[in-house]
């Protein structure tokens, strides 16, 4: 790059490189290209050629190396039943993160507390003024008069 031109100039000196590096491995990428596609033909029909014979449509397997039958199934009957395994052990330690964190939840609850700030002391304290309840028909006035009624009186201490 000369400093000759300026800035213009070692710009396009720059291009001019970058171009013939791209121009050089573009050559290269499409001389290769027929003696790539031939050895991936070449392998796709080794592949091919060296096959067992299908008797019918399952796949058949072949035996590498010195092994028989049963040794085949026992390594796939002991992987399933590593997985039966890991599953149940992932259940386990689920239910026992869900059993310890209801169980730390349910410590920091103060029920003293929330009955009082709902003002509720019991289910039956909630329950007896059920509109719904098959025990006592309450009317639209006693209704009325629930709702606007106080529930409890707030004392002003001056704060």
């Amino acid at each position: 790059m000369s400093n000759n031109g300026g800035a213009a100039s070692d710009f396009m000196d720059t291009v001019k490189a970058f171009s013939k590096s791209s121009a050089k491995a573009t050559v290269r990428y499409f001389k290769g290209l027929p003696s790539r596609f031939v050895r991936f033909v070449r392998r796709k029909v080794n592949e091919i050629r060296n096959r067992p014979p299908r008797k019918d449509i399952n796949k058949v397997y072949v035996l590498v190396g010195y092994t028989t039958k049963a040794q085949v199934d026992a390594k796939f009957n002991a992987e399933r039943h590593m997985i039966i395994l890991r599953r149940g052990l992932l259940a386990l330690i689920f239910l026992l993160l869900l059993f310890i964190s209801v169980n730390r939840f349910t410590e920091m609850i103060n029920y003293g507390e929330l009955s009082q700030m709902f003002g509720v002391d019991s289910m039956s304290d909630f329950l007896k003024n059920d509109p719904f309840s098959s025990n006592k028909p309450v009317t639209e006035t006693e209704m009325a008069g629930q709702l606007t009624s106080p529930t409890s009186t707030v004392s002003n201490t001056g704060l």
